[in-house]
Order: C-alpha cells, then structure tokens, then sequence
C-alpha cells in the first residue's frame, strides 16, 4: 500500500480484516465471484471514502476466465487480486520488486475506474486493458494526460 498511497492525493490505510461475509465462487469454478466480493465492499463503503480490497484470492467475472481486480466507474469501492501477479505463479524465480509494481499498478487502475474512467486506447497509458499479466507489464504505469484530466482532482498527487 506504501507505492500506491504515495502516488494518491487520499490517505490509504491497510485494515486487515476478513471479508465480512464469505465470498461466493463462481458456479463451475475454483474462483471467488470479483462481483460478490465488490458489491460487499461497495455495501460497507463511508461516503467520500473509497475502499480497497485486496486479496489473494482468485477471481473471476461470468464472462471472463478471470480478473486482476473489478471496479465500478463513479463506484466507492474496487477489489484487486494478487493471486496471479506473483512471477512464481508463471514458473518464474520470486521477484518481490515486480509483484509490488503489479500490485500497486493494478490498484491504481481499478482507482481509475472509481474515478470514472473507462479503459484507454493509449498502449502507455495505466488505463488500458490489460487481459494477461505481461499485459501488465508492458503497458504504462501512470494515467496518460487525457486520463489524468479527467480524473477527481482529489484522486492524484
């Protein structure tokens, strides 16, 4: 949380608590519902406040394999899986440096579509979709200038 509360104008705190209720799995699946998970954050979420919900559980969306996060545009709260984020997952050597670069990147997407973005079409931009975790990795790091111009002034340091 220390690299994304750094790039935020808003304070974030890590709270370490379970998820209130148990998240739901997808039917036919070994993954937790990003919906499920979402709506109970949204639920819990303080007006003027926006939650984060990390977990290192596997999530997915009825329509997609799987999701790195899911949030609501204009939403007060976004979820974030680190579940396939780590290179050792992939049969990589452990690169800690490269899961928290992930981690943050993809908490700042999801804060992105909080803030009312929609995925971009710019390649360098932190907005654009990325569907696998090279995607990830090759795409930018920091919200492009048409992004950044629409984003809450209250959202980016």
């Amino acid at each position: 949380m220390a690299g994304v509360s750094r790039l935020l104008v808003v304070p974030c705190r890590l709270d370490n608590h379970p998820w209130a209720h148990a998240p739901l799995l997808l039917p036919g699946r070994e993954q937790m519902d990003a919906d499920a998970l979402l709506a109970a954050l949204e639920a819990a979420a303080i007006p003027g406040t926006v939650l984060v919900g990390l977990t290192g559980l596997d999530v997915g969306v009825s329509i997609f394999t799987f999701v790195f996060g899911r949030a609501t545009r204009g939403g007060g709260a976004a979820v974030v899986s680190v579940a396939r984020l780590a290179p050792e997952r992939y049969g990589l050597r452990a690169d800690h440096e490269l899961f928290v670069r992930r981690a943050a990147t993809e908490v700042l997407h999801e804060l992105g579509h909080v803030g009312g973005l929609g995925h971009c079409e710019d390649f360098n931009c932190i907005m654009h979709f990325a569907p696998n975790v090279e995607s990830i990795d090759v795409r930018g790091h920091v919200f492009c200038p048409g992004c950044a111009s629409i984003l809450p002034r209250n959202l980016l340091a």
